[in-house]
């Protein structure tokens, strides 16, 4: 007495979803251009009263500035790559374009927190005058700046790549905060060390969030699983939610950009069943995984087996 296995495969993948989902995104072109111009004429100024001043943390809030019109730059670059269509070699488009953006706006940053922190425990051993009249002035116009941006381009922090360069400016804003509070007590005390310890401080904002970011574009580009929907998870929910499968074969999930996450798996059914059966259970279960853990796409191949009895 022996089984006979009988293998029916059925392959499922849901073709539009991309073009969809490129219909849909956002593209805030207009509005990083215009971000851009703001934020250079308030690099400028920053600079012009860092040099004037005397102010490291003026000329370092100047840098977090430069910064921010560097990822402004490519983030504008990837928002035009990543609204290019699917084609035949390109079957996700460049939407991978946003997570290179903001992958290189974080290398970037932990540069700079490098620098600046050197340059403030330079300034630490060789204290300087600071002309925190000045200072205060030039503060305030590089917080208005950072302000204006954030409101512009307030609503797109889907984007990965718009969203870095938002949280760049939200940390220059408190940095901006901070430099205000400091020109504030260096004029009531005359403590000429405390540019230097908030120049070390905005470069620790800067170093939290670059870290954040470096993660999380490191985690996309390895093909991790997102946080929200690992294999253990979706294992679980059809076990739950679909008696009729036995298991989930070859599990893989992985995101092309971060609310792009692709999904594919072999499905093996717990017996032979009529194509128009298999046809129902592939649609229902993109659908519900869909819903579920936000997929973009679904890849599924099914298997159904069937035992006999020989003879």
């Amino acid at each position: 007495m022996g089984k006979h296995h009988h293998h029916e495969e059925h392959h499922e993948h849901q073709h539009g979803g991309m073009s969809e989902l490129l219909a849909h995104r956002h593209a805030p072109l207009g509005k990083l251009c215009i971000s851009i111009g703001i934020t250079v004429a308030g690099m400028a100024i920053e600079i012009a009263g860092g040099l004037l001043t005397g102010s490291l943390a003026l000329l370092s809030d100047a840098g977090h500035m430069f910064t921010h019109v560097f990822a402004l730059g490519i983030s504008a670059i990837a928002v035009k790559l990543a609204s290019s269509k699917p084609c035949h070699h390109r079957t996700f488009g460049l939407l991978r374009a946003e997570v290179l953006a903001a992958y290189t706006n974080a290398l970037f940053l932990l540069a700079v927190t490098i620098y600046i922190t050197y340059e403030a425990v330079v300034r630490l051993l060789n204290p300087v005058e600071i002309l925190t009249r000045e200072m205060l002035l030039v503060a305030a116009v590089g917080l208005a700046v950072n302000v204006a941006s954030i409101i512009l381009l307030h609503g797109h922090e889907k984007n990965m790549s718009v969203r870095s360069a938002v949280v760049h400016m939200m940390a220059d804003a408190v940095s901006s905060v901070a430099i205000v509070v400091g020109a504030l007590v260096m004029a009531a005390t005359g403590w000429k060390w405390i540019d230097p310890v908030l120049s070390i401080g905005i470069a620790g904002v800067i170093l939290v969030w670059a870290w954040g970011l470096f993660r999380d574009t490191v985690r996309i580009l390895m093909e991790v699983a997102p946080a929200h929907a690992n294999t253990h998870d979706v294992e679980r929910f059809v076990a739950d939610e679909f008696p009729e499968i036995e298991e989930l074969e070859r599990v893989r999930i992985w995101s092309i950009t971060e609310d792009v996450v692709v999904f594919s798996a072999g499905v093996v059914l717990t017996h032979q069943r009529e194509r128009a059966d298999i046809e129902a259970t592939v649609h229902k279960l993109s659908r519900e995984l869909k819903a579920r853990f936000g997929f973009a796409e679904t890849t599924l191949e099914m298997r159904a087996i069937e035992s006999e009895t020989q003879p």
